[in-house]
C-alpha cells in the first residue's frame, strides 16, 4: 500500500486507520498515515471501511412483492435516503413468513448496515419468534432491524394511524350519503387490514349502517383479489337491484376498499357488469399509490406517506447506533410519519 509506504508504518497499521478499525492506534502513527494518505490524495474504500467496523455499507429492504405500486413507493423512498448518505440498497422478495425469515437469515449472513422488512403480512405466523430471534442476535452485532407497517416485534418500527385514516373515508361514505357499502379487506391476519376495518366499521356503527355480511369479502391486497370477489358477488346477483341483491333487493351503493390496488381491480369488474363506478357505485381506496389519480374516475382515497415511510426507516438505522448506546440496547421506538391521514376526494365516490 502507498500510504503505509510513504507514512513508513506497517500496512496493517494503515488500514486500521485509513478503514476506520475500531483497533487502537498510536496517536503518531495515526497522523503519519493521515499526512500520508492527504499527500497522496488517497480516497478510502467504502466496504474496507465498514467490514472493519462490522458492517457492509448497503441495506436490505425486504418486500412481498416489488411489483405492487405501493411496495415499490417504500422502495423508492428508501433507495433515495440510502443514495443520499452513500448507502447501497439491496431489495428482496419474500411473500410468504417462511421466506421472510429465510430471507434475513441469507442478509443477516452479509453483514449489512440495516435490515428493513415492509408490512411483514402475517402477525400470528409460527415463523414470528424464529424471525425475533434471529433479528436480535443480529443487533447484538451491530446491525439494525426496522419493520414499515408492522409493530409485532420489539424493533422500531414506522407507521400510520391505520385507523384513524379508515374513520376518515368511512365519514365520507356517510356524509356523501351513502348507505349500503361493500367492503373489500385483507387477509384476516394482515394487520393493517384489521386496524383498518375496525376504522371502518365503528364509523358505520355510529351512523346506524349495518353492514351486510354477504358484502364483505376477503383476499390479498391486490388488483386480482379485488377484481375476483365484485365478479364473485356479481356472479351471486348480489350487485344490481332485483331479487336476491343485497340491502333488501337494492344492491350495494358503495365499495370501501382497503387498499387502492383492490379498489381498482373492483372498479373494473364494475365495468365488466355494465356498471359505471363513480356514478352508478362509489368507490374508495385507501394508500394514495402513484397511479390512483391516473385511474378513471380518479380514485377516492386515504394519502399514505409511502415514499416517506421507507425514508424515515433509513433515517431510524442510521440514527439506530447513537439511540441504542444511550439506552444500553436496542431503540424500541414507533415512528409516526403521519398520525392523521389525510382523505384526498376524487371522482370515485361523488356525493349523492
Amino acid at each position: 500500500m502507498d500510504v503505509a509506504k510513504e507514512a513508513q508504518v506497517s500496512i496493517a497499521t494503515a488500514s486500521r486507520v485509513l478503514n476506520g478499525s475500531t483497533r487502537k492506534v498510536r496517536n503518531q502513527s495515526y497522523v503519519k498515515v493521515m499526512e500520508a494518505a492527504t499527500k497522496l490524495n488517497y480516497r478510502p474504500n467504502a466496504y474496507a471501511q465498514a467490514v472493519a467496523k462490522g458492517t457492509a455499507p448497503n441495506i436490505v429492504l425486504l418486500v412481498s412483492d416489488i411489483s405492487d405500486p405501493y411496495f415499490a413507493s417504500v422502495s423508492q423512498g428508501v433507495v433515495k435516503a440510502a443514495a443520499e448518505r452513500g448507502i447501497s440498497v439491496t431489495i428482496g422478495v419474500a411473500a410468504t413468513p417462511h421466506e421472510e425469515l429465510e430471507a434475513v437469515r441469507k442478509s443477516v449472513s452479509t453483514r449489512p448496515r440495516g435490515i428493513i422488512i415492509s408490512e411483514s403480512e402475517y402477525t400470528d405466523a409460527p415463523e414470528r419468534q424464529a424471525l425475533q430471534t434471529e433479528l436480535i442476535q443480529y443487533e447484538s452485532s451491530g446491525g439494525h432491524a426496522v419493520f414499515v407497517l408492522n409493530r409485532n416485534l420489539p424493533f422500531p418500527a414506522v407507521d400510520v394511524a391505520n385507523d384513524v385514516g379508515a374513520r376518515a373515508i368511512a365519514k365520507l361514505i356517510v356524509d356523501s350519503r351513502y348507505t349500503r357499502p361493500a367492503i373489500l379487506k385483507g387477509d384476516d391476519a394482515h394487520r393493517s387490514s384489521k386496524e383498518r376495518l375496525a376504522g371502518v366499521m365503528e364509523v358505520l356503527d355510529e351512523a346506524g349502517i349495518t353492514v351486510d355480511p354477504k358484502a364483505v369479502a376477503n383476499g390479498k391486497f391486490s388488483r386480482t383479489d379485488g377484481y375476483a370477489a365484485v365478479m364473485q358477488m356479481a356472479r351471486s346477483g348480489l350487485l344490481k337491484p332485483g331479487e336476491g341483491a343485497l340491502y333488501d333487493g337494492k344492491g350495494i351503493d358503495s365499495i370501501i376498499a382497503l387498499n387502492d390496488v383492490m379498489a381498482i381491480g373492483a372498479m373494473t369488474a364494475l365495468r365488466t357488469n355494465g356498471i359505471e363506478p363513480g356514478q352508478e357505485i362509489g368507490v374508495t381506496g385507501f394508500g394514495d399509490i402513484p397511479y390512483s389519480a391516473d385511474v378513471f374516475p380518479p380514485l377516492t382515497t386515504v394519502h399514505l406517506p409511502l415514499a416517506e415511510m421507507g425514508q424515515a426507516a433509513v433515517d431510524s438505522i442510521l440514527s439506530n447506533r447513537d439511540d441504542a448506546e444511550a439506552t444500553g440496547g436496542t431503540a424500541n421506538r414507533l415512528i409516526y410519519v403521519q398520525s392523521a391521514p389525510d382523505v384526498v376526494l376524487r371522482g370515485s365516490l361523488p356525493r349523492r
